[in-house]
């Protein structure tokens, strides 16, 4: 989340082989029935979780029986650790993206950047904060293998970019990377949570693209230190 230069860790999940892929699963150039079920797993984990997402809602959202589901991922279960790790390789494409210009940024120009494609992913893909709040609240075996698989990786990498960070100045100084990581993520997420309560009491479409960069720039003002780039770090 704060690469900062040579100090940054590569993450061999975070960065696939392969094409970012969105999929309109009402597009006229019909996908694959396994990507069909992928994108729909999306949408129905998503919308109500593992436990209310039913295997007959994916196959009828992704306009396939119910056997391809045991046919293409043998479980629900399957399905679901496939849609959470297919975002998870999403969101390391997502931060990665702008990697070959880094060398021409400062170090808060690198924090920058890669906070603002964290909050447009969060904002394309609120499913995957959705998932985790769901597997938070119920606890259990799934959470078990979420974490070990994906989130604690995410939060380890991220702690130790947001220390190179703060030597740089970049972030405040003297406030627990743990704390600081999750201040940051749900600076960045929860408004995207929220939007169905800010949409009805504002009338605000949190999703709109330009409220996304206004978003973008709120965090940034509030989250980073106003100190220059120190000019020997890095």
């Amino acid at each position: 989340m704060a690469p900062i230069g040579s100090e940054w860790i590569k993450i061999d999940n975070f960065n696939p082989a392969g094409e970012r892929n969105t999929i309109n699963l009402q597009t006229q150039i019909r996908p694959n029935t396994k990507t069909r079920l992928l994108h729909a797993g999306i949408k129905v984990f998503g919308d109500h979780g593992y436990i209310g997402g039913s295997v007959r809602s994916i196959a009828k959202l992704a306009d396939a029986n119910i056997s391809a589901v045991k046919y293409h991922y043998n479980s629900k279960t399957e399905l679901w650790k496939a849609v959470v790790s297919y975002l998870y390789r999403e969101l390391g494409q997502e931060i990665l993206k702008d990697e070959d210009r880094w060398a021409n940024m400062t170090p808060r120009e690198r924090v920058v950047n890669t906070t603002g494609n964290y909050i447009r992913f969060s904002a394309e893909n609120p499913e995957l904060y959705r998932i985790t709040l769901f597997e938070m609240i119920h606890q259990g075996e799934r959470l078990e293998w979420l974490s070990k698989n994906h989130m604690r990786e995410f939060a380890e990498r991220s702690m130790a970019w947001i220390s190179i960070a703060q030597d740089n100045g970049v972030y405040p100084p003297g406030i627990s990377p743990l704390n600081m990581l999750h201040i940051t993520m749900a600076s960045c997420q929860t408004i995207f949570l929220m939007a169905p309560q800010i949409d009805h009491s504002f009338g605000v479409n949190v999703f709109d693209k330009a409220e996304v960069e206004k978003h973008i720039d709120a965090v940034i003002r509030v989250l980073l230190s106003n100190e220059v780039d120190n000019p020997d770090a890095g």
